[in-house]
């Protein structure tokens, strides 16, 4: 377990941001504003995980996590993300419709 630590930099995986962009794009086909507003708070949500990132359950769907893989929810997305000494990694945004093998 990774000991509390402030002000780790937070770090988008290039998974993270293509799925946030697709979610993106999904959304603006019905409508734009509603497209900024959810991706916006997404975005915003992540820069608060330093305050106290274990606040947030374990993955129970990350195979083999070592406990420092947890996810959260906004609106109707998953956000996984990894705790780590000096950073919090963005793993991945997904819909909530989504299965959990297809992370």
């Amino acid at each position: 377990m990774v000991k509390a630590k402030r002000n780790r930099k937070i770090i988008w995986s290039d998974k993270a941001k293509y799925a946030l962009k697709k979610h993106y794009e999904h959304i603006k086909e019905d409508s734009l504003l509603a497209a900024k507003r959810v991706k916006n708070e997404i975005l915003e949500s992540t820069k608060n995980l330093n305050s106290y990132p274990e606040k947030y359950q374990l993955d129970e769907f990350y195979p083999d996590n070592p406990g420092n893989i947890r996810r959260y929810f906004k609106w109707s997305y998953r956000i996984v993300y990894e705790i780590n000494e000096d950073t919090i990694d963005i793993l991945n945004v997904l819909h909530t419709s989504q299965e959990p093998k297809q992370m």
